[in-house]
C-alpha cells in the first residue's frame, strides 16, 4: 500500500515515523529501502532524534549519513526485539531444576545446572552461541538413598559449592556405609539430612570437601551463597513453622580425614546472623513510631557476599533488589564481635523532583569511573559510580525505576586507584540521571532479576516472563549528559530528566536466573522450560 505513494509522500511518511518504524520500513523492500537511504532530510531528522555524539553532518555524503544512522541504531537495540536470536537449551528426559541452578557473576560466567531426577551438577560455559560442558560433579559413587540438588552457588575462589538432601536407605552395616554422606546421614538419624559438598573447577583433583548440617534436618534452605571454600552462608526456613527462619554464616573449617578418597570431612563454626523470632522483637520497637523496619521483610530468599566478603546482602520475597544487608569484618582475619550485627534497611532518600523526594532501593553499581585532576595545586581522585534504582510512592502507590550516580573525592596519595563497584554502595547521596520507563513492580514472590553488561551498555530486567533491556551509554549518563549524547527528544518535557525506554522480549516461560556473558548483547536466563540464550544483536 505504501508504494502505491508517490515518493514525496513516501518520505514524509518516513519521517513521521518513529526512528525504529523508519529502519523497519527501510529494510522490507528494495524500493523502500533506496527512497530511505537517499533522502537526506528524512535521515537527518531521525539521527537528530538518535542518541550520539555531534558530528559535521555536512562533511558526510547521504549515504554515509544513512551508515552512521544505521550504526547508531544498533547501539540503541532499535528493532532488537524482532531480529533477537533465541536459543532454548533443554535436557533430553529429565526437566531443569530452575531453583536449584545457578549463574556465576564473576569469572568465565560459568552456569551449574541440576536437573531433577539426577544427582549431578552441569557446570557449563556460554559461548558463541552454544553451551559447553566444563564440568560434571557427581554427588557420590555408590551411594544407598535419595539424593536431591537442592542449590548451587559459585564462588570466587574457583569453587561450585552444592547443597545436597539425602534420605537414607540402608542400615549401619550395609554396603555404602563408609561414605560421609551416608554415614553422616546414620549418625543423625533416620531423618532427611542435608550436606554441602564443594568441588574444586579450578583444580579438579583436589578432594571434594564435605559438611553435614544435623540441626537442620527439618529446614529446608532456601538461599546459599559462597565467599570462598572458608567460608559460606544459608538461608534456612522450617518446613512447618514458616515463621521459624534464619541466615547461619559458617566459617573456619576444621578438617578430619575420611574413609572416602578424594574426600575431606569439615566442620564449620556456625554463626546464626538473622533469626526470625528476634527480628519480630527488633521489628516491635519500630511499630509506635509508625516506621518501616529492616526487620519486616521476612525469610531471605537469595544472599549474597558484597565488598570482598565484608558484607551480605539479603533478598526477600517479591522484591527487586536486595532489600537488606548487614555489615561483617573480614572472617578469615578477625572473628566476630556481634553475633549478631545490625540489619540494615536498604532504602535511601533521593530528590525526584523538585517537589518530591522519593525512599529508593539502590542497587551495587555496575558502572563507575576515576579520574585524576589537580585541583588547587593538590592531586585529587573522582570516583563516580552509576547504579539501578526502585522507588515506590508510599501513598499513591506508583513505581519508578531509575539510573543514579553518585561521587567520593579523595587526595591521590590515599587512592588505591583500583575501581572496586561493590564500595559504591556505601554512598548514601544519589542523583537520578535516567528514568527507565517500562518497568513495572513484581507480583510474584519471585521479584524481578536484574543483570548489567561488562561494560554497562545493557542492562537487563526480568520479570516473570518478559525480559526488558534498556541500552545505555554509561559514559554520558554518569556526567549527567554534559557531552549531549542523548538529543532532546529524550528529555521529559515536564521534568527534564532523561527517559530511556527498553526492548521487551516476552519468554514464554518464568526467569528465575538472569545474566549476560562477556559479551554485550549476550544474555543468558535460566527459566522453568531450560536455558535461554539470547543473541540480541541486531
Amino acid at each position: 500500500m505504501l508504494l502505491n505513494l508517490p515518493p514525496e509522500l513516501i518520505q514524509l511518511v518516513l519521517q513521521s515515523s518513529t526512528t525504529p518504524s523508519f529502519l523497519q520500513v527501510a529494510f522490507s523492500c528494495r524500493t523502500l529501502y533506496e527512497i530511505a537511504s537517499s533522502s537526506r532530510e528524512v535521515i537527518l531528522h531521525h539521527l537528530h532524534k538518535t542518541p550520539g555524539l555531534k558530528v559535521d553532518t555536512h562533511s558526510l555524503k547521504t549515504r554515509q549519513l544513512f551508515q552512521l544512522l544505521m550504526k547508531r541504531s544498533f547501539q540503541q537495540l532499535y528493532g532488537a526485539q524482532f531480529s533477537a536470536k533465541c536459543t532454548t537449551f533443554c535436557f533430553e528426559h529429565f526437566a531443569l531444576d530452575a531453583r536449584a541452578s545457578s549463574l556465576a557473576s564473576h569469572g568465565d560466567r560459568d552456569i551449574a545446572l541440576a536437573l531433577k531426577g539426577r544427582q549431578d551438577v552441569y557446570v557449563l560455559q556460554a559461548k558463541d552461541g552454544k553451551l559447553h560442558l566444563k564440568a560434571q560433579l557427581r554427588s557420590s559413587e555408590d551411594q544407598q538413598g535419595r539424593i536431591e540438588v537442592l542449590k548451587t552457588a559459585f564462588d570466587r575462589e574457583g569453587g561450585v559449592n552444592v547443597l545436597y538432601r539425602l534420605v537414607p536407605a540402608m542400615d549401619e552395616d550395609g554396603f555404602g556405609a563408609t561414605h560421609p554422606f551416608v554415614r553422616h546421614a546414620i549418625q543423625s538419624g533416620p531423618r532427611v539430612t542435608v550436606y554441602m559438598a564443594r568441588h574444586s573447577l579450578q583444580t579438579p583433583n583436589e578432594p571434594i570437601r564435605v559438611c553435614a548440617f544435623p540441626d537442620h534436618a527439618e529446614y529446608e534452605p532456601l538461599a546459599l551463597a559462597a565467599a570462598g571454600e572458608s567460608t559460606f552462608a544459608i538461608s534456612w526456613q522450617h518446613f512447618r513453622e514458616s515463621d521459624d527462619y534464619e541466615v547461619v554464616l559458617y566459617n573456619s573449617p576444621k578438617q578430619s580425614s575420611s574413609n572416602t578418597p578424594g574426600v575431606i570431612d569439615c566442620n564449620y563454626n556456625a554463626i546464626t546472623l538473622i533469626d526470625g523470632n528476634r527480628q519480630r522483637q527488633s521489628s516491635n520497637r519500630y511499630r509506635p513510631e509508625g516506621l518501616s523496619s529492616p526487620y519486616d521483610n521476612g525469610p531471605a530468599i537469595d544472599i549474597s557476599f558484597n565488598d570482598r566478603s565484608s558484607q551480605l546482602l539479603y533478598y526477600h520475597r517479591a522484591q527487586t533488589l536486595y532489600g537488606s544487608f548487614q555489615r561483617i569484618q573480614s572472617i578469615s582475619a578477625h572473628p566476630l564481635v556481634d553475633p549478631q550485627p545490625t540489619l540494615y534497611q536498604n532504602a535511601c532518600m533521593v530528590q525526584f523532583s523538585d517537589t518530591l523526594s522519593l525512599l529508593f532501593s539502590i542497587a551495587i553499581p555496575f558502572f563507575g569511573t576515576h579520574a585524576r585532576r589537580n585541583e588547587n595545586n593538590t592531586e585529587m581522585c573522582h570516583w563516580q559510580y552509576l547504579s539501578f534504582g526502585v522507588a515506590t510512592h508510599r501513598k499513591e502507590n506508583w513505581t519508578v525505576a531509575c539510573l543514579l550516580k553518585s561521587e567520593a573525592r579523595c587526595q591521590a596519595q590515599n587512592c588505591g586507584h583500583v575501581l572496586n563497584l561493590d564500595r559504591g554502595r556505601r554512598f548514601s547521596q544519589w542523583t537520578i540521571v535516567a528514568r527507565l520507563w517500562g518497568f513495572q513492580n513484581p507480583t510474584n514472590s519471585l521479584g524481578c532479576k536484574i543483570a548489567a553488561s561488562d561494560r554497562g551498555t545493557r542492562l537487563a530486567v526480568a520479570n516473570w516472563n518478559v525480559i526488558y533491556v534498556w541500552a545505555l551509554e554509561p559514559d554520558a549518563l554518569i556526567e549527567e549528559n554534559a557531552n549531549g549524547f542523548y538529543p532532546s527528544y529524550f528529555r521529559s518535557t515536564s521534568s527534564g530528566m532523561i527517559e530511556l525506554r527498553p526492548i521487551v522480549l516476552p519468554l514464554d516461560a518464568v526467569c528465575f536466573k538472569l545474566g549476560f556473558t562477556h559479551q554485550e548483547d549476550e544474555l543468558i536466563a535460566i527459566t522453568d522450560r531450560g536455558v535461554m540464550y539470547w543473541d540480541l544483536e541486531v
